[in-house]
């Protein structure tokens, strides 16, 4: 059995029949989880072992849905969490920290409209219950650290690398964290280490240079939107950080 359908039944059991009767004309709970598990397979971030996904998803209805949800919103958040742990196990995905969920109204969506916004957060969460009885999942405590990524473009399209571990290799073999298929870039091309903060780029005796922004480099700390140039291929340095 799927895992919608077996969330579907879930929902069904739980609330006897009141989807089907009061959901005709407005938001249907399995749509969201469609939807949801289309938001997390088009966001994965690729690191150098894992393939990350979102943990944190804002649903957004207009007023008249909100208000037909408001009354089991708690439990429906907490259904769809579980739906979506177990969808990214099935894909084999790595989630960070918990799954959340927060219900917000946004006026210009009509009766059975929504959207959907994502982000990867390491935090906790905690469950909120407004005055006007809105159920939200929303953040405990919120972490400063930035995540440090590599973007590569090209014809099959765009890789983010979540830089991991302490080094980073950068190189042709595949032994490397990071294997670039390009001949002009040496086996063992490069390397990145996260000192702290900061990660810094090191040279390992290529034969045709590692350069940062136009310039030759042996060592270099990377600052955002740096470009790393090793061979012909392009890495741009990206930080992100959730606020």
């Amino acid at each position: 059995m799927s895992l919608l359908r077996e969330l579907e039944q879930r929902l069904e059991s739980l609330f006897e029949g009141f989807f089907t009767r009061q959901f005709k004309s407005g938001v249907q709970p399995v749509e969201i989880a469609k939807k949801l598990s289309r938001e997390m397979d088009a966001n994965r971030t690729i690191s150098v072992k894992k393939v990350y996904v979102p943990n944190h998803y804002t649903i957004f209805v207009g007023a008249e849905d909100l208000e037909k949800l408001r009354p089991f919103a708690k439990t429906l958040i907490s259904e769809l969490q579980s739906f979506l742990v177990a969808h990214a196990k099935k894909e084999g995905y790595e989630l960070v920290g918990r799954t959340f969920i927060e219900l917000n109204q946004q006026t210009k969506l009509s009766l059975g409209e929504f959207s959907i916004e994502s982000s990867l957060e390491s935090r906790d969460s905690v469950v909120i219950e407004p005055p006007d009885g809105t159920t939200i999942m929303k953040p405990a405590g919120r972490t400063s650290a930035k995540q440090a990524f590599l973007v590569r473009s090209g014809r099959g399209g765009t890789t983010k690398t979540l830089l991991t571990g302490q080094k980073i290799g950068v190189g042709r073999a595949p032994d490397n964290d990071i294997v670039v298929a390009d001949a002009n870039v040496s086996r063992h091309h490069a390397r990145i280490e996260h000192l702290g903060a900061k990660y810094v780029l090191q040279d390992l005796g290529s034969t045709n240079g590692t350069f940062v922004n136009g310039a030759k480099v042996e060592e270099q700390s990377l600052k955002e939107g740096d470009v790393v140039v090793v061979g012909k291929t392009k890495l741009h340095f990206r930080r992100e950080q959730r606020v």
